[in-house]
């Protein structure tokens, strides 16, 4: 967090961080005092006595006096709690729903490329875990929900690139969804699907295997039969993406025509995935 273009490094107290953090995610909300108690310290018994929460909300009071051009966060006291006002203020996780509420909507229009644009930008705000390292159970509530909004936003960019064939963007996209959940079975099979329509079968191997180990050793289950198929057809040479008409008319031999169409009965290089029953 920045405050009049500098870091903000010290809290004055313990709790004060962290009484921060959630006054600022419900801000414009009054949150009781029995609530944030609760949060910031689960252990203990509340009593309205108790110092340690007007202990925590003077710090955070104290940390933004020094601030120029007024006071751009404020906690005010009301009867039965706190509410947390800010002006000038720009968090990541703002423009993050902001830019699925328009992706959404854009959807809904039937506009897909205004979609995408919308989703694009979610992903670009979105770079790690909400609250990364802080361990309150309503920042790991949050930091799922979070997180589970940046894997429809990647799947869906996915989905585009796919569409446009474009098998970097593919890669990259899928090892940022894996980067989230490294057991969504759907992203390995999509790896394998690509890398076996272009003859990588060391690559096929590798996605597989990884997938395999993730979901036997994290999880103790087995890959979908889906998963199973593709393997099996990837590493045969079954899903490879023929050769253009003009590289195989290169590659003819002396004196013969090159062959043109399919094999008859091949099977195409298609395929589908769903998520694991």
């Amino acid at each position: 967090m920045y405050l009049a273009g500098e870091p903000v490094v010290s809290w004055n107290a313990g709790k004060a961080r962290n009484l921060f953090q959630y006054l600022l995610v419900n801000r414009g909300r009054v949150v009781r005092r029995e609530k944030l108690f609760e949060t910031l310290w689960p252990a203990a018994a509340w009593a309205s006595a108790a110092s340690s929460l007007r202990v925590a909300v003077h710090a955070v009071r104290r940390t933004f006096e020094p601030a120029t051009g007024g006071r751009p966060v404020e906690i005010g006291s009301l009867a039965h709690g706190y509410r947390l006002t800010a002006t000038d203020l720009w968090l990541d996780v703002d423009e993050f729903d902001s830019a699925l509420r328009e992706a959404h909507a854009a959807e809904a229009r039937g506009s897909r490329a205004r979609a995408v644009a919308w989703y694009r930008r979610a992903a670009r705000v979105y770079t790690g875990d909400f609250l990364a390292g802080e361990t309150g159970d309503w920042v790991v509530e949050q930091r799922e929900y979070y997180r589970a909004l940046a894997l429809h936003a990647l799947t869906s960019l996915r989905a585009d690139a796919l569409r446009r064939d474009d098998h970097t963007e593919v890669v990259d996209l899928c090892r940022r969804i894996l980067d989230i959940d490294p057991y969504q079975e759907e992203t390995y099979q999509t790896l394998m699907v690509l890398h076996a329509r272009r003859g990588e079968l060391g690559q096929v191997r590798n996605w597989h295997r990884m997938c395999v180990r993730r979901l036997h050793d994290d999880l103790d289950v087995p890959p979908t039969e889906t998963t199973r198929r593709i393997f099996a057809r990837g590493v045969r040479g079954e899903l490879r993406s023929p050769a253009p008409a003009t590289a195989r008319a290169g590659r003819a031999r002396p004196g013969t025509a090159p062959r043109t169409g399919s094999r008859p009965g091949a099977r195409p290089a298609a395929w589908t995935a769903g998520p694991r029953r």
